[in-house]
């Protein structure tokens, strides 16, 4: 397999873990190359020079070689720094952390969800953070844009008759066909079997636009977790452990991303 190397790639770092006696295995999410694993040999040891810069949710420039899917670290310095998220926003930094690593295939580049993935780590480690609703938000964003680098675009603008969502109506989300009008489905006398989630056209068009009011965040959270749930698979988000374990401490809501 040929080999390859690459200099001063942007990156973030999406999990590390332990490897041999000193060494730590990485996932590293990429401007230019998408989710890369690496073998950073020694990065545990004492005299390490990267042992400090193996933080999450810091912009990081690294350096890799190898032709395996397991590359090689050469080298990994801070590309600056910002504060690191804390409370409700450090529970929602892992849980995009963890859906990146378990939706994005490894070599398979990204470009604008990395982009949107600055975006989203900026919105968490600022000051408004801690305001009601900035962090539900910006998750809001975050996942509509996967879903659409994963090929199932959100349809959140016509129902599936093509009529235009109008904010007083309510709407049936159908898994990858998108809103059917619920006026539809009681009209065939289908309501007591919902094959979707129901969700009001305001939350559809504030969910488009970026402007849910705190009204609205529960339920479209409700329906990104089921337009999520497919891509995810059986196994629990362990971010969410981490949400309940925050809430425990009554730092957050107990409702969870």
């Amino acid at each position: 397999m040929a080999q390859s190397k690459v200099e001063g790639q942007p990156a973030y770092l999406l999990h590390s873990r332990p490897y041999r006696d000193t060494s730590a295995l990485l996932e590293l999410w990429t401007l230019e190359f998408g989710r890369v694993g690496l073998v950073a040999r020694g990065a545990r040891g004492a005299k390490s020079a990267w042992r400090g810069a193996l933080n999450s949710f810091q912009p990081l420039q690294v350096s890799w070689s190898g032709g395996g899917d397991l590359k090689s670290l050469r080298g990994l310095e801070p590309d600056g720094m910002v504060s690191v998220p804390a409370g409700e926003a450090l529970a929602a930094a892992y849980y995009v952390n963890e859906l990146t690593l378990r939706t994005c295939q490894r070599q398979d580049a990204h470009p604008h969800l990395y982009l949107s993935y600055v975006t989203i780590m900026t919105a968490l480690s600022g000051s408004d953070a801690a305001k009601s609703g900035v962090v539900e938000r910006a998750l809001r964003a975050f996942e509509i844009d996967l879903l659409a680098e994963l090929g199932y675009g959100v349809i959140i603008d016509v129902d599936q008759s093509g009529a235009v969502i109008t904010p007083d109506a309510d709407y049936c989300y159908v898994q990858e066909q998108g809103p059917v009008s619920w006026q539809s489905i009681v009209d065939a006398g289908n309501e007591g079997h919902l094959p979707g989630i129901r969700v009001s056209g305001a939350v559809l068009i504030n969910l488009q636009s970026g402007q849910l009011d705190n009204s609205q965040l529960l339920s479209a959270k409700r329906l990104m977790r089921a337009l999520l749930q497919p891509h995810l698979g059986d196994r629990p988000l362990e971010s969410r452990r981490l949400w309940a374990a925050i809430s425990k401490a009554g730092k957050v809501g107990e409702t969870g991303h």
